[in-house]
């Protein structure tokens, strides 16, 4: 929601329009809102917009290199999978691969970078590792200023009580130790616990100006190696201008997406999405659980995100059980509860909250969407 910022004329007891918000130099529709976010918010139909016109640079991109998406995904469900990234839903974390990428990655998108211990979200976890090629990785990618973690340690020093959401309950308890560092290691050690493909973790901090990611554990992978390098690059563009700290201060995305961890690239990529664009999660087809749906409220409640996507999985072209789908994450939303009330359903039915489906083409990487409510 948008409100208008008025300044009152002495003498003439009328209040006059005062814009807060002017277009940059840009023929970018992306740059353009998302200036405008950044200073007053935007609508849930050009958050929309932001994705689409995102995802067509996408396209553009893959066309320039003779890309599908279908032969990186096809290399996915046949476990040829170079890597899985468990990491953050924070907004502020990395883009962490590109079109053009040798290395064929799935990413996984929680609050807290979390392993849970059982439950769908493991189950999910479990298939996703089971893709990983023998020689490849499992990557725990912890970042500084991390919300679910400071939320756990105030939890901590409150007794442990109830937050009135059982979601967030579940969340919590799956967070290890005082610091993203301390919580990396702890989801390190579930990780080995439960599965055979090497594993190892990196720390994000964006306040550093050079070697922003770092190392916490590597062992004998080179392809840690090589992302690692890759991913400080990356941070060493988007801080061309040294104020990369000072812009991503404050979490401020425009849209919650939900993605599947069977999507040949990652959703930031596929939408072209900047630092602090987009709060993503990771849904399956068998629904959201209680951490997809902990980390969508933490970003309505705590971020004021106003926008849900959908982005289906890639290989899912029957309309049929594409809306059947849609309609299973909405539902899963909705029967979530804070203190007893639908506050998520609430939402959505009082328009306070809208959500959109996209359809991704694994051909084209075209996103189509497909309705907006």
């Amino acid at each position: 929601m948008t409100h208008q910022n008025k300044t009152h004329q002495p003498g003439t007891g009328r209040r006059e329009e005062k814009p807060r918000f002017t277009a940059p130099h840009s023929d970018s529709v992306c740059a353009i809102l998302r200036q405008k976010h950044r200073a007053m918010g935007i609508m849930p139909a050009q958050s929309l917009m932001m994705l689409v016109e995102g995802n067509k640079e996408h396209v553009a991109i893959l066309k320039s290199l003779n890309i599908t998406p279908i032969e990186r995904h096809q290399k996915i469900m046949n476990g040829e999978a170079d890597y899985l990234l468990i990491a953050c839903s924070d907004a502020r974390v990395l883009r962490m691969d590109s079109e053009g990428d040798e290395l064929v990655g799935m990413q996984i998108r929680v609050a807290g970078n979390v392993i849970p211990t059982s439950g769908p979200s493991f189950d999910e976890i479990k298939q996703a590792a089971g893709r990983v090629k023998k020689d490849g990785v499992i990557i725990i990618q912890a970042h500084s200023h991390c919300g679910a973690v400071k939320e756990k340690v105030k939890w901590d020093g409150v007794g442990r009580w109830d937050t009135g959401s059982d979601p967030l309950n579940a969340l919590l308890t799956e967070i290890s130790g005082d610091t993203p560092q301390e919580n990396a290691l702890g989801q390190l050690v579930k990780a080995k616990q439960e599965f055979e493909v090497h594993t190892g973790t990196m720390l994000y901090n964006w306040d550093e100006t050079t070697e922003a990611v770092r190392i916490l554990h590597n062992g004998v992978s080179a392809i840690i190696e090589i992302l690692c390098s890759k991913w400080n690059l990356t941070h060493l563009r988007a801080n061309e201008d040294g104020r990369l700290s000072e812009k991503l201060a404050v979490q401020k995305p425009h849209a919650i997406v939900v993605g599947s961890n069977d999507l040949p690239y990652s959703v930031a990529t596929i939408t072209r999405a900047e630092q602090n664009d987009v709060f993503c999660t990771t849904g399956s087809e068998g629904g959201l659980d209680d951490f997809d749906e902990a980390s969508v409220l933490y970003a309505v409640e705590h971020l004021g995100v106003r926008h849900i996507s959908f982005i289906a999985p890639g290989h899912i072209t029957d309309d049929q059980k594409l809306n059947q789908l849609f309609d299973k994450w909405e539902q899963d939303l909705r029967s979530m509860t804070v203190g007893g009330e639908p506050k998520i359903a609430n939402m959505i039915d009082s328009k306070e909250l809208a959500i959109s489906n996209l359809r991704y083409d694994l051909s084209t990487g075209c996103l189509t969407p497909l309705q907006l409510k």
